[in-house]
């Protein structure tokens, strides 16, 4: 049975979180790789737009904003054969006015370890199998016979960040015994959240990207159906 209520202690011990920068310096450009490590920084030309405003045309998202990820995605994983974007969101620090209304495109930065695993409109609980069968029923059959990933993407839409930068974990390092599965509830979306529990001693290794600029893109994975593959917090 998942927990209905989950609370929230600070621990004793300390996690590094190192500089990617830092990191590829000292050790010669040590590549990370979604394959490897779950997740993966690259640069890419800036988007076509770059105001928080034009984030509320549909057609400017739709038309313009998701064909310029979608193509991101196919050039970083080879032998992609669909792509599909069902979910989209900005994340800033809200300020009183956007706190009193209501929009589920825009939210406040995420303050605990997680691993987004299912979201969903349809059913509580729907897995990352159903979803594509739901969302993709035509090509449901041929999709599932091959590899399926679910893929975030993060860049600024406008740079260089320079607080609350995102922060992942390489996926080697994860116990994935150590996961608790909750629901997560956000407006009309009820799905899966993954939370790993605190144990002193973790060998965590954790990286985060400094001013991160528009041209500086992140993948790292959710979901992997390939065996032995690493997924991302």
């Amino acid at each position: 049975m998942k927990p209905h209520n989950l609370v929230f202690q600070e621990g004793d011990a300390v996690e590094t979180i190192r500089d990617i920068r830092g990191v590829t310096e000292a050790e010669g450009n040590h590549s990370f790789t979604l394959e490897i490590n779950g997740f993966v920084y690259s640069r890419y030309p800036p988007p076509l737009f770059t105001n928080p405003k034009d984030f509320g045309d549909p057609d400017h998202i739709q038309n313009i904003f998701l064909p310029e990820c979608e193509a991101i995605l196919r050039n970083e994983i080879e032998g992609v054969d669909r792509v599909f974007i069902f979910d989209w969101k900005i994340r800033k620090k809200k300020s009183a006015k956007e706190q009193r209304k209501r929009n589920d495109n825009l939210l406040s930065f995420a303050r605990q370890v997680h691993i987004d695993t299912l979201l969903t409109k349809d059913e509580p609980g729907t897995s990352m199998i159903e979803r594509i069968r739901n969302h993709l029923p035509e090509e449901a059959h041929h999709l599932l016979s091959g590899r399926v990933q679910m893929i975030n993407m993060w860049r600024p839409i406008n740079g260089p960040v320079e607080d609350q930068p995102l922060a992942v974990c390489d996926g080697r390092t994860v116990d994935k015994t150590k996961l608790v599965e909750t629901d997560m509830t956000r407006g009309d979306y009820t799905g899966t959240m993954l939370y790993p529990l605190y144990k002193p001693g973790n060998i965590r290794q954790w990286y985060y990207l400094s001013r991160q600029a528009v041209e500086d893109v992140l993948l790292f994975k959710s979901f992997d159906s390939k065996t032995g593959s690493v997924e991302r917090e």
